[in-house]
């Protein structure tokens, strides 16, 4: 398969998770508890943190009944469904529900045509022991371990990108460029495969995606630390959100 039939399969696999009828453009809310009992709009019951990493709902209808969610459990109430959101052991309740407006008016992800010149070559730099400061978009601030910087040029300018390990496997990082509130989000993310053993790595711009907060403005999501903003322009990888009447 050639560069560009693997771009479309990943816009269309991007374009499916981003409609799912549960996918990010479904988060209806983000409720942080607390141990008393409150409601939460849309969903039945009161709703309180456990105190030991769980969230309970009582009173959901039947006489005396209630339900306890941990980990990755969910719940489905009529057609929302809920599920338990841990940030660094604080835990919140969120909400989806696939008649939220504007997951019904989703209609696709506008993105820049694929070039081959967007795949840049880059040198890792393992940083052990380094940490960045990350704040997310409600700006709540923690320290993050950072796995090394990439050193890279575009357009005979050396720039650097500061990267974290993914669970997934490889890099990630989150960037900000000149596009940014003009053509594109506010900022990115970007996957970068695992560099080779001599640091010789491939950054490819486009598979730059969006944030799920471009989906809905319930998600916390990372903004881009310091380094990572730039002013030059990255026309490649996803650039808004398109949705329909």
């Amino acid at each position: 398969m050639g560069f560009e039939e693997e771009w479309r399969d990943w816009r269309q696999a991007r374009e499916r998770y981003a409609g799912a009828e549960y996918g990010p453009a479904a988060l209806e809310s983000t409720n942080w508890l607390i141990t008393e009992p409150a409601a939460v709009e849309g969903v039945p019951g009161l709703w309180a943190l456990t105190g030991d990493g769980g969230i309970r709902g009582s009173d959901l209808g039947t006489a005396g009944s209630s339900v306890t969610l941990t980990g990755t459990q969910t719940l489905r109430l009529g057609h929302r469904e809920l599920r338990v959101f841990d940030r660094r052991g604080a835990l919140a309740l969120r909400v989806f529900n696939p008649r939220r407006p504007e997951r019904e008016r989703f209609s696709g992800i506008d993105a820049y045509p694929p070039r081959e010149g967007w795949r840049v070559a880059a040198r890792f730099e393992e940083t052990p022991g380094e940490t960045v400061m990350v704040t997310a978009i409600d700006g709540a601030t923690h320290e993050q371990d950072l796995a090394g910087r990439l050193h890279f040029a575009l357009d005979g300018i050396p720039l650097t990108l500061a990267a974290t390990r993914s669970a997934q496997g490889g890099l990630t990082a989150v960037f900000g460029d000149g596009t940014n509130g003009i053509e594109t989000y506010r900022f990115r993310f970007l996957p970068i495969g695992e560099p080779d053993a001599d640091g010789s790595a491939v950054i490819d711009f486009n598979r730059a995606y969006l944030p799920p907060c471009a989906f809905s403005d319930q998600y916390v999501c990372p903004q881009p630390p310091d380094g990572n903003r730039w002013s030059l322009p990255i026309r490649a990888g996803e650039r808004v959100v398109v949705f329909g009447r």
